[in-house]
């Protein structure tokens, strides 16, 4: 059994966290559990928990059919994190072989009120996928050669192999939440013992970035417990009783539950910080392993006690922008800025007629860009809700700073300017630093933040990036660093 992982991965992405205490014992390297020869069937629920409150379900089941077997996870969550809002519900269906091995299978979400579909089989070139969204529908192949696994099969995997303590097995999953494979390594850890006295094997697998996926499961192959980043998000087991009264319940709780867990504060805090020219800032609290971009107007340097020194000088546009003084620009490295992705529908009709439309018959890269911010800043109005796309965001006219940042960098990549996603903390008027999204552009041959949200051009100097890209997995590395980060002012201008 699994939990359900396309509900959880949106906690961790959108950095749903209390920080809570592990309640297994740590495990022992003596492990002696019996070859899995079939997964469990049959129905199990879960409950999904931040803070100590419950605040989502989960259920699957697993039945035999003809040569393999028919697994089932669906669930919810409802959630306010960090002032964006989120409401998730999935289905998953998936046929597998008797070695677990992916054949077929359709995914059916709804994310923030907006429907969409997925489904696929496993071909010789690999996993071929159709997503069906906002009333159109794309065919996509996801190329490899070996076996790829469905997330339901992740837990499963190393008990059908053995289970050998200290041993690593690598699996390639489906990935519904980002369209992808993804390589995920499961390390055994030994045998435990789980709430209850329940006798368990003690996994870890890497499937958030950085951040440490905990899992127990019973010796038949029942996951009793996941916990990431030591009870970031915690999954449990429950009977369905309980289950399903959560289930009947009309409403859940919308506070937001980290606001002061995430807040970075600063003593004394910056005041007027729109206004800020430059910032030197120390950080604590940066993985040695996690590597802070430089670029847009940021360097970065590690210091000999573990500290991070950030300094942020805004590059500023020059008054020449698109014309003869701009530096030439390799082609073929700035394509990855200008394509359109899955979450960047850079090449919809909808997206590049919006782009011509706002830019008229601005002929400067520097006019073409501020129009476009501008634009994004004024026609999306600010909700704590994440829409799911670009689109999405069109229609709707609201979105939290993460809409107006995928909004802008689809119509700035339909318009020929390169530009890439980021996130990282930004300083509120006496508040401190909270996390943030907004983007960067190429413009005179140098990258230069800006804000589709706060309408900079460039953006003030507050502006600390911790993450390029737009996928899961990259707004997922910040989950590391959630109620850790530490921060002192060095100078400020």
């Amino acid at each position: 059994m699994h939990m359900p992982r396309t509900l959880v991965r949106i906690i961790v992405v959108f950095l749903v966290t209390f920080l809570l205490q592990s309640t297994a014992r740590a495990g022992d390297s003596r492990l002696s559990a019996p070859l899995l020869a079939k997964p469990p069937g049959g129905e199990r629920w879960f409950g999904i928990f931040m803070g100590g409150e419950r605040t989502g379900f989960g259920r699957q089941v697993i039945t035999a059919v003809d040569d393999g077997y028919e697994m089932t996870v669906e669930g919810s969550v409802r959630m306010v994190v960090l002032g964006f809002s989120r409401e998730a519900a999935s289905r998953e269906v998936y046929r597998v072989g008797r070695d677990l091995a992916l054949r077929s299978f359709r995914v059916e979400q709804v994310l923030d009120g907006t429907p969409q579909r997925l489904e696929g089989e496993t071909t010789p070139s690999g996993v071929k996928v159709w997503l069906e969204r906002g009333g159109s529908r794309r065919e996509k192949l996801l190329k490899t050669k070996g076996a790829v696994y469905p997330p339901p099969a992740l837990n499963l995997y190393p008990l059908m192999k053995g289970a050998v303590a200290g041993r690593r097995y690598k699996v390639t999953m489906l990935d519904v939440e980002g369209v992808s494979l993804k390589s995920v390594a499961i390390t055994v850890q030994g045998a435990d013992t789980a709430a209850g006295g329940i006798q368990a094997v003690h996994m870890v697998n890497d499937l958030y970035p950085m951040v440490d996926n905990e899992v127990w499961v019973d010796r038949d192959g029942n996951t009793l417990r996941e916990s990431v980043r030591d009870g970031l998000v915690e999954t449990v087991a429950e009977d369905g009783d309980a289950g399903r009264r959560f289930l009947a319940e009309a409403t859940l709780s919308r506070r937001d539950m980290i606001l002061d867990f995430s807040l970075v504060r600063l003593n004394p805090p910056l005041e007027r910080v729109r206004a800020l020219k430059s910032l030197v800032i120390n950080l604590e609290g940066i993985p040695r392993e996690m590597s802070l971009p430089d670029g847009g107007g940021q360097s970065v340097r590690r210091l000999g006690d573990g500290r991070v020194q950030v300094t942020v000088e805004p590059v500023v546009p020059s008054a020449t922008a698109g014309g003869d003084s701009a530096p030439a620009v390799d082609a073929a490295a700035l394509a990855p800025w200008l394509a359109p992705t899955d979450l960047l529908p850079a090449d919809h009709p909808e997206i590049v007629a919006t782009a011509r439309r706002v830019i008229g018959d601005e002929a400067s890269a520097r006019g073409r860009l501020a129009k476009l911010v501008t634009w994004v800043s004024s026609y999306v109005k600010d909700s704590v809700t994440d829409a799911p796309s670009p689109l999405d965001t069109l229609a709707s006219r609201t979105g939290n700073c993460q809409s107006h940042a995928r909004l802008f960098v689809s119509l700035a990549r339909a318009a020929g300017i390169p530009a890439r996603f980021v996130s990282g903390l930004v300083a509120l008027d006496g508040k401190g630093l909270l996390y943030h999204s907004w983007a960067e552009v190429l413009v005179d041959g140098a990258w230069q933040q800006v804000d589709p949200t706060f309408d900079q051009v460039p953006a003030d100097a507050s502006h600390v990036k911790l993450v390029e890209g737009e996928s899961p997995d990259r707004l997922a590395v910040i989950a590391a660093v959630v109620g850790r980060i530490r921060a002192r002012v060095v100078e400020m201008k």
